[in-house]
């Protein structure tokens, strides 16, 4: 008995660029840029000064803390700090007193060794205590929280008076001037995704309106569900309307000028072979039904960076081998890898 081998492929279907700009791709806007403010010491809240749907600015305080323990912090390791500096200053005399009398012989190089030694670690403690008034005056500076760009405040977590942990969420700003869209490509489609430009967006919330926008993210990883690859758009608040986070929105846009390829169906180069006694191209095509594939043969366009185009021989809607092209039989059994389709 003779068990018919499955063969795994991989495949696209055929897809007309040139209704590429015709196409809307869905998806829902968010803030470009939110942030949940977070002290990152300990301490009593003194102060909120905002409250939900106010806009700040960059550096605008948001909230505060009492700043009575570390304003008596800073104020301690000072204290430490002229005195141990005190002590040091003394060690250097002493020891360079020292120094002068063993050049007359009249002190041994040992007690010579234990100033230095004495004067080594004066200053030691002097670094130390610096150090750890730098960090106190640092912790000082922390106890008002800013925003770190201008937005607007959509949330808050404290009131007065609460006493909270370092890094637990006090309020959330979001910058509400840039808005992305995340949109989701098929894998038809995406090798053009950085081809495309003068970028729209509309959302049926705001009217007729379209925005212009850019794309500022190309996903390299497909969603395993849908086999679509997720393209982030980038754009400013319209004028006299508001985009909100959540709102869903439609985008389109068109191939850059020059690109003259999109008018054409294309597929990757590695699915155009010549069969063995043959001159022409051809291609294999899977038969959605038998799940079988059958060479055709194909006119060829001109060749650029996306692949190959094709002038005729391939519809759209057809499945068309991608790789491993020389290794098939007229009429072998395929299975789609990646897919069900």
């Amino acid at each position: 008995m003779v068990v018919e081998v499955v063969r795994p492929v991989r495949a696209i279907e055929v897809a007309d660029l040139s209704n590429f700009n015709k196409r809307y791709f869905v998806g829902s806007a968010r803030a470009a840029r939110e942030v949940s403010l977070a002290f990152s010491i300990p301490g009593t809240v003194a102060s909120i000064a905002v409250a939900v749907g106010d806009e700040v600015k960059e550096g605008d305080v948001v909230a505060s803390l009492d700043p009575a323990p570390y304003h008596a912090e800073v104020d301690r390791l000072t204290a430490d700090l002229d005195g141990a500096s005190a002590k040091y200053e003394n060690a250097k005399v002493q020891t360079e007193r020292q120094r002068v009398l063993l050049g007359k012989e009249t002190v041994s190089q040992a007690r010579v060794d234990n100033f230095e030694a004495a004067e080594k670690s004066s200053a030691a403690t002097v670094r130390s205590i610096k150090g750890a008034l730098d960090k106190a005056t640092l912790d000082l500076g922390y106890t008002q929280l800013r925003s770190p760009f201008n937005g607007v405040v959509v949330a808050k977590y404290v009131e007065d008076f609460e006493e909270v942990p370092a890094q637990r969420p006090i309020a959330r700003v979001v910058d509400g001037e840039r808005i992305e869209m995340v949109i989701n490509i098929p894998e038809r489609f995406i090798s053009i995704a950085q081809y495309i430009e003068n970028v729209r967006v509309s959302f049926d919330a705001i009217g007729d309106i379209e925005i212009p926008a850019t794309i500022s993210e190309i996903g390299t990883e497909a969603s395993a569900a849908t086999r679509t690859y997720p393209v982030t758009l980038l754009m400013s608040q319209p004028q006299g309307v508001r985009v909100l986070p959540g709102m869903t929105g439609r985008a389109r846009g068109t191939p850059k000028k020059g690109y003259e390829q999109f008018s054409s169906i294309v597929v990757p180069v590695a699915a155009v072979f010549v069969p063995e006694g043959q001159s022409e191209p051809n291609v294999w095509i899977v038969d959605r039904d038998s799940m079988t594939v059958q060479t055709r043969l194909v006119s060829l366009g001109q060749p650029h960076s996306l692949g190959l185009s094709i002038q005729s021989g391939v519809e759209v809607g057809d499945i068309v081998v991608t790789a491993g092209a020389n290794s098939l039989r007229e009429g072998q059994k395929v299975s789609l890898l990646g897919e069900n389709r």
